[in-house]
């Protein structure tokens, strides 16, 4: 059987969510369609949109698996209603505000052909405001690094692509979290397939503007990943992902009483006598006494902290 053959019986499912994205719509479906790749199962599902997005939706709907325009509870119900009607192995979600690399579905098909790899991920260009243009990697992936925003790790998830099965194996996507259910989902997911086949080319392009949820709601996604640490935390089934996370939000608890003690109308004495009264709640560790004695130092010269 020639490569090509091969490449074909690897179908691939990919579902859009979109709600009121007429203006970026027909870009990120046509960057699908025009991959040419032979085995595709494309799924729209919009959540009722009022604007010009299901006109646009009609114009390619001989192309597309199914799609519909519902109100729904939001992007991660609407990426599993999509994701319940997907038969391929290979599965991706692309945001109606991102379009596809040409070329990428035959390269991203082809790193799946080994069985061994769990996931694919490759690099993106992201584009609009400060770093329109800059191409960054999802390199280095591992869960624990994920969870401690280790140096050097990246998720940018239009360029992770996972396997479908092992994907409802390990729960899906989880509905309460709005945000960032997409790292809640890869954590889970690397904590059981760890194993990621990299590529040096660009698989998609991902963007900024005003309106995504990226930009606009920057402290939501960091108050939803507490809320995903804490939960992993008490998560008996991943117990070295749940002592990863354990020891970041001790730290992070500390850091938080730093910078309270800190911001005391207070006496740099009566600061510093506060810091030492809950001592027993310091991380025991190099970083612990480092961020301790960087605060010390910090209020003892008067100057604000960089912790």
């Amino acid at each position: 059987m020639s490569n090509s053959a091969n490449l074909a019986m690897q179908k691939i499912s990919i579902v859009t969510p979109s709600f009121n994205q007429g203006h970026f719509l027909e870009q990120t479906i046509d960057s699908v369609l025009s991959q040419q790749y032979p085995h595709l199962e494309y799924i729209i599902m919009d959540g009722g949109s009022t604007d010009n997005s299901v006109e646009i939706i009609q114009k390619y709907a001989k192309y597309l698996t199914y799609w519909e325009s519902v109100k729904d509870r939001g992007q991660t119900h609407a990426i599993n209603k999509g994701l319940a009607r997907c038969t391929g192995p290979i599965f991706n979600w692309l945001n109606s505000d991102d379009f596809l690399e040409p070329g990428s579905l035959h390269e991203i098909a082809r790193l799946f052909e080994d069985p061994n790899n769990h996931l694919v991920a490759g690099k993106v260009r992201f584009l609009g405001g400060s770093v329109d243009g800059v191409v960054d990697d999802n390199a280095l992936l591992t869960a624990e690094g994920l969870m401690l925003w280790k140096p050097g790790v990246k998720f940018i998830q239009p360029g992770v692509w996972t396997r479908r099965e092992l994907l409802l194996a390990c729960g899906g996507l989880d509905e309460q979290y709005q945000y960032c259910f997409d790292k809640d989902m890869l954590l889970r997911y690397m904590y059981a397939y760890p194993t990621v086949a990299y590529t040096d080319r660009i698989l998609v392009n991902f963007r900024f503007h005003d309106d995504s949820k990226t930009v606009a709601l920057r402290q939501r996604f960091m108050d939803e990943t507490v809320r995903i640490r804490r939960a992993i935390a008490q998560n008996a089934s991943m117990p070295e992902l749940a002592q990863a996370a354990q020891r970041h939000l001790h730290q992070a608890d500390w850091l938080n009483l730093l910078r309270e003690a800190e911001a005391l109308p207070q006496s740099r004495w009566s600061k510093m006598s506060y810091i030492l009264q809950h001592w027993s709640k310091q991380p025991q560790t190099s970083t612990g006494y480092r961020m301790t004695l960087g605060m010390f130092k910090s209020i003892l010269l008067g100057k604000p902290s960089n912790t």
